[in-house]
């Protein structure tokens, strides 16, 4: 590790502003995309791009790298995936969007502050082999780990969920013979592949952040191949990362779902307000 780095490389500027730029750019068209169709839960994702504006801007000068590892932890998939449920109908649904809500904010929040405090404390001692040191990192190490490993196993368990409520929605419409709502449905598979592909990406991504700590030797002072090289951070993290944001500008939840909310597919609302109120246009962005 040089002696004005935080990673066992010389980080490259030029990617990390590449990144930065991106990230930027994906973020303030997911900022206007969110304040034009009222879709407040799409601001989480704009939280995370922010982080990792941030993230890429303290990497390009060599500094930590907290933001980057803690924001894909806001990437919206799961809130827009919860929208989608309510707006098919609780026919369709294993498991109430509400607390499917209230599950996966408070998985969320938890995953958010291991990683956050696991890096911390790992980065801040990684450089340093005396006996307090070691321990600390290895500590640091465990704590990150364990918040890596509750968020892939949080978002597989939501992925099944989900492909639970995409088999069971498809036979409703089809056993209730709605044409109507069949076409509607069929018009979201596009939000389906977005939330799927999304899915898998920062999966992916978490599944590697816990092979390259997890195979950390503090015996050897071996901090492993993907943690002493720099490309595979870039492959199997920003790239996927930023794809997987870049996704949602093109497959916003605002061009599939109604903006109001508790509007289901059928033209009923959830709640009494709503019954009393006509059917509301999608708003196109």
């Amino acid at each position: 590790m040089s002696s004005d780095s935080f990673f066992p490389y010389s980080a490259s500027k030029p990617a990390a502003i590449l990144f930065a730029t991106l990230f930027s750019v994906s973020g303030a068209v997911h900022l206007f995309q969110a304040i034009k169709a009222k879709t407040w839960f799409m601001f989480v994702l704009v939280v995370g791009t922010l982080l990792q504006v941030l993230g890429y801007v303290t990497r390009s000068f060599g500094t930590s790298q907290t933001c980057i590892l803690v924001a894909p932890a806001f990437l919206a998939a799961q809130a827009s995936a919860r929208d989608r449920m309510s707006y098919v109908g609780i026919n369709a649904t294993v498991i109430s969007h509400r607390f499917i809500t209230k599950l996966f904010v408070f998985i969320d929040v938890i995953c958010l502050l291991t990683q956050a405090a696991g890096i911390a404390i790992f980065v801040t001692n990684v450089s340093e082999f005396d006996p307090d040191s070691r321990r600390a990192v290895l500590r640091g190490r465990n704590i990150l780990l364990a918040g890596l490993i509750i968020q892939i196993v949080a978002f597989i368990l939501f992925l099944i969920i989900a492909i639970s409520f995409d088999v069971k929605s498809r036979k409703v419409m089809n056993e209730q013979g709605k044409e109507k709502e069949r076409e509607k449905l069929q018009s979201l598979r596009p939000l389906f592949i977005a939330f799927y592909a999304s899915g898998f990406l920062v999966t992916g991504r978490s599944v590697f952040r816990a092979i390259e700590f997890g195979v950390i030797d503090f015996q050897t002072r071996s901090r492993g191949y993907l943690y002493d090289n720099e490309w595979p951070f870039y492959v199997l993290d920003a790239a996927p990362i930023l794809f997987a944001t870049i996704l949602f500008n093109f497959v916003h939840p605002s061009r599939f779902l109604p903006r109001k909310k508790g509007l289901q597919i059928d033209g009923t609302a959830t709640s009494e307000e709503d019954r009393r109120k006509p059917e509301v246009e999608k708003t196109e962005v």
